[in-house]
């Protein structure tokens, strides 16, 4: 594009890191193959991305190039953004449903509200639940893989079985700032 000026920096550190997925694997292989179903049916194919390893040549080759001024990889002058089909090949994950549309609320509701919701539970439950990280509002892993394992709905185990995947596998990131000093909050 002309007139664009690409802004990629000029030393790049990557830390590579994946998290311990144990226990959603063993929680995925207890499953029925009617509650893999449910799952599979409401959240397409995010339980795959369990069985992913990540490709640290890969994944620091990829940074290098990456601007993220206009969140895009640049190539000498050209700006390219990879399809989900892309990412999909670059992650070696199959069976991606590629007619997914995902929308973010416009008025979210609040943390509590939304773990309530999710869980099933009480307020005063998640008020117990509810930890405080860096002006951050988490939840301990083992308070939610208690509920994953033993929920008595099977609706919400799936549900939180969901959370756990995209918050330590999607979104890892903000989840290892965490893990690094210590603590093992979602």
């Amino acid at each position: 594009m002309e007139g664009c000026i690409s802004h990629l920096l000029e030393q790049v550190t990557t830390n590579v890191h994946q998290n311990n997925l144990e226990d959603l694997t063993r929680t995925w292989k207890q499953w029925d193959s009617d509650t893999r179903g449910i799952f599979t049916k409401k959240y397409g194919d995010i339980a795959h991305l369990i069985a992913v390893n990540i490709d640290k040549q890969l994944i620091q080759a990829m940074v290098r190039f990456w601007d993220p001024a206009h969140q895009c990889f640049t190539f000498n002058h050209e700006d390219m953004t990879p399809t989900v089909e892309e990412y999909a090949a670059l992650l070696r994950v199959d069976n991606v449903q590629f007619n997914k549309i995902y929308v973010k609320e416009l008025k979210p509701m609040t943390f509590k509200k939304k773990l309530v919701r999710l869980t099933g539970m009480t307020d005063i439950w998640a008020e117990k639940k509810i930890k405080k990280k860096n002006e951050i509002s988490c939840v301990p892993w083992f308070s939610l893989r208690d509920l994953v394992q033993n929920h008595p709905d099977i609706v919400k185990r799936i549900d939180l079985f969901a959370l756990a995947i995209y918050r330590l596998i999607v979104f890892h990131k903000s989840f290892w700032a965490y893990r690094s000093r210590g603590s093992g909050f979602l």
